[in-house]
């Protein structure tokens, strides 16, 4: 597994562990990365992308509840919220990351971590997101458009 994937884990877990504690999520990261002796490369692509994920997370949110069309966004679990939150940003403000992995990489982390029945949907909204921001130019409102890495 490449760094970038067990990153993408480890940002979830913690995401998700900061939504659940209240904690900062860059000292979720720093934990993550000590519980798990996690190497340089991983550390070295997580906090990055968590600074960006904390950054933009209000704007991050916004769009992921204007994709929530005839959903109630308190539906949407902890963990499948943490996995839109990292692709979101991805797409975003991480142009050196193609869409198609970033949508692919946010499926196997729903497949990995809320079950099959979760794809669909994870799918489904980050390829309308995908769309929208090819409609209105990629980078949203990240100063520079430049991503973590």
């Amino acid at each position: 597994m490449g760094k970038r994937r067990k990153g993408r884990e480890l940002l979830v877990q913690s995401l998700y562990a900061a939504a659940l504690s209240g904690q900062d999520l860059l000292v979720c990261v720093d934990d993550q990365l000590e519980r798990r002796d996690a190497p340089g490369d991983t550390a070295e692509f997580a906090r990055p992308l968590a600074a960006l994920i904390a950054q933009h997370r209000e704007s991050l949110d916004a769009t992921l509840d204007g994709l929530l069309q005839n959903w109630d966004p308190e539906r949407v679990g902890q963990v499948e919220r943490a996995i839109f939150r990292l692709a979101l940003a991805e797409l975003r403000y991480c142009p050196d990351v193609p869409v198609r992995v970033a949508i692919n990489e946010a499926c196997e982390l729903a497949r990995l971590y809320c079950g099959d029945e979760a794809v669909g949907f994870v799918n489904g909204l980050l390829d309308r997101a995908a769309r929208d921001l090819a409609a209105t130019g990629r980078g949203g409102d990240a100063p520079g458009g430049g991503g973590p890495r």
